[in-house]
Parts: structure tokens; C-alpha cells; sequence
């Protein structure tokens, strides 16, 4: 196992191949390209996605179905091919989100989701252009508060697919909505 200072968690560990390999970075934020995927809370169906290049960069991301029902995403050739996955049964797709002050409102940007290949662990943030959609989402909060409901239900550590974020399959049932 490694290690890891936080500023927001303090120290971490982790195993390397859970290193999620962002080769461009986010937009805005090319040098940042070593991440982990982090549970928020027992409660909340929301990850941290935690850089590890900065020790004081995380973002909250989340499952684009809690803001859309019928989100998809047409995965251009030049993004599969950094990908290196012609598979789009191993992509999912997590929205960046804002939790705004006092929790008052969640949103989530849409024009820029990021595309995992969950076997290979490599992503990339995939500006989009869609006149439908938003970079500033407001999430359904009646899906998010049923999921919030039922993780406290459960009493037991969120999971996907019966698995911790130890080797995540971030979104399993946003497979189906990521097309090539």
C-alpha cells in the first residue's frame, strides 16, 4: 500500500492500481492527471475524485442519472483511441459537481463529463456542445434524496456492484448510456 498527505483527509492509502490516469487532466487543469476515487459519505451518493498531484485538490463527482434520466454521450474516436478501448461496455461517466454554500443547491456539469474505462482505469474529460445541456444542472433531487435514503436504510457502506471505491466500477449502470 501507498501513501498519501490530504489537506481534506489527512493520510491516505491507497494501492497503486487504483490510480485512476487522467493523461490530459481536466480542462483548465492539464498537470493534474493521477487521481483516486473516494467514498463521501455512508450517506451520500456522492465520490470524492481526489488529485494526487495536488494535496489540496478534490472534487465531488457523482452518477449523471441523478440529474438526467436519458443522458448520453457519444464518445468521439480521438477520446476512445487516448482511451485505448474500443469496449464501450468498460465506460462510465461521472458529472463534476458543486455542492453550493450551505448545501442550498447541488449542480453538475453536463457539457463536461468525465469517461472512465473502468478496466484500464485511464479517463478524459469530454467537452461536449448540446444546446439541451448544462454546465450548472440542477441535480433531481427526489432520485438524490431516495438514494440518500436508501444508503442511511441499508446502514451499510455504499457499494457498486457489491464493491467498495477499492477498485471502483464507478458507474456500472451509465455503461449502457455511453455510446460510440
Amino acid at each position: 500500500m501507498m501513501k498519501f498527505q490530504s489537506l481534506r483527509f489527512g493520510e491516505l492509502e491507497y494501492d497503486p492500481q487504483d490510480i485512476i490516469h487522467l493523461p490530459e487532466g481536466l480542462i483548465g487543469l492539464p498537470d493534474l492527471q493521477h487521481w483516486l476515487l473516494l467514498e463521501m459519505d455512508d450517506e451520500i451518493p456522492l465520490k470524492w475524485l481526489h488529485s494526487l498531484d495536488r494535496v489540496d485538490f478534490c472534487l465531488p463527482v457523482t452518477d449523471p442519472a441523478y440529474y438526467l434520466t436519458d443522458y448520453t454521450i457519444r464518445v468521439p474516436a480521438q477520446v476512445k483511441q487516448l482511451l485505448e478501448t474500443d469496449n464501450e461496455t468498460t465506460l462510465a461517466a461521472l458529472v463534476i459537481t458543486t455542492i453550493h454554500p450551505g448545501g442550498t443547491s447541488i449542480t453538475g456539469n453536463l457539457l463536461a463529463p468525465l469517461v472512465l474505462d473502468v478496466e484500464s482505469r485511464k479517463g478524459v474529460q469530454v467537452p461536449l456542445e448540446d444546446a439541451n445541456l448544462s454546465m450548472r444542472q440542477e441535480i433531481d433531487y427526489f432520485k438524490f434524496g431516495l438514494a440518500v435514503k436508501a444508503f442511511a436504510a441499508e446502514n451499510e457502506e455504499p457499494s457498486v456492484n457489491g464493491r467498495t471505491c477499492d477498485h471502483p466500477d464507478p458507474v456500472p449502470e451509465q455503461r449502457e448510456k455511453v455510446h460510440t
